[in-house]
């Protein structure tokens, strides 16, 4: 277990599904992770179990130390162990838990794990070109911008450019 003060990552458990198949199926979270709606709670299983049995994959559940809380998740996927690089992904479901430090918090424990205990070099993400709160935030962590992926996406009926970010192991002090 990934874990601070206030909270701890674990491996996102089969018993977590029916809270997660709430939150995938809301258009805000939806959106920002790029899942399309309605997710049926059989394609939710599918998900899981191929997941669960992926080596370029882990899934973690952010939960908060004060009730055992689970609040959001977040992930490493497309890890590549020759190259070292994974890309990162994150969402805290409850719109008042955001802007607290709490996924502040879990990306630097993620990135410790990916560069401490995966080896890893690189952790990138992507985010829309537009989502300046998002950007601004990644790069507070030490991320930078990498390239924008112009008209990538076509999202809620447009295409969206999509921006790269990276944080590499040299600036984490690992």
């Amino acid at each position: 277990m990934l874990s601070d003060d206030l909270i701890y990552l674990r491996k996102l458990e089969a018993t977590d599904l029916d809270r997660t198949w709430v939150w995938v199926n809301d258009p805000d979270i939806a959106e920002k992770i790029g899942t399309p709606i309605p997710v049926s709670k059989s394609e939710q299983l599918r998900w899981f179990e191929r997941t669960d049995q992926a080596k370029d994959k882990i899934v973690f559940a952010l939960c908060l130390r004060d009730g055992d809380t689970h609040i959001g998740n977040l992930s490493l996927d497309n890890i590549e162990p020759r190259h070292r690089t994974a890309r990162l992904s994150i969402f805290i479901a409850d719109p008042s838990l955001r802007g607290q430090s709490l996924g502040s918090r879990a990306i630097r424990l993620l990135t410790d794990y990916a560069f401490g205990y995966l080896n890893l070099n690189k952790v990138w993400c992507k985010t829309t070109g537009d989502d300046d709160g998002t950007l601004k935030f990644y790069e507070r962590l030490g991320f930078r911008v990498e390239g924008v992926l112009r008209m990538h996406e076509f999202v809620a009926g447009r295409y969206v450019d999509k921006v790269i970010l990276a944080f590499f192991r040299s600036a984490s002090g690992i």
